[in-house]
């Protein structure tokens, strides 16, 4: 557990990249979200879950500060300095959109955990290598 650290950011940068976040994190948020079912919501008994979630979104964080950033700061920006209202900030918002298609190929569009099918009678252990070896 401790090779996974948590990472400085604030909600801004969250609420900006959250529905990109969703689609890239997708299948690290399910295994976390169907742990937390399973468990009957206890966080604790999930903990390597999180930790994946956490490392899925500092590597995807990494990749569109790399990537999108100046379309990036500019939409965080307008969010920060309008209350994170996004529907005031559209005209930030459409370049990054347009960035993380064309250079990380996420588009702003997904699909919830709930439509998703799970291997039920897969372990955790083998759930969570299966995921990280994707990761890496």
């Amino acid at each position: 557990l401790d090779q996974y650290k948590d990472f400085n950011i604030t909600s801004v940068p969250i609420i900006a990249a959250a529905d990109h976040l969703a689609q890239s994190c997708k299948d690290a948020n399910d295994l976390y979200m169907v742990c937390r079912h399973d468990t009957g919501g206890d966080a604790r008994k999930c903990l390597r879950e999180g930790q994946v979630v956490t490392k899925c979104t500092k590597l995807f964080m990494d990749k569109v500060y790399t990537e999108c950033k100046m379309p990036f700061a500019r939409y965080t920006t307008c969010l920060d300095l309008n209350v994170r209202q996004p529907y005031m900030c559209r005209a930030t918002q459409i370049p990054f959109d347009q960035c993380m298609l064309e250079k990380l190929g996420v588009s702003r569009e997904f699909t919830f955990y709930q439509d998703k099918n799970f291997p039920h009678m897969q372990t955790w252990p083998e759930a969570i290598r299966e995921f990280a070896s994707d990761v890496k």
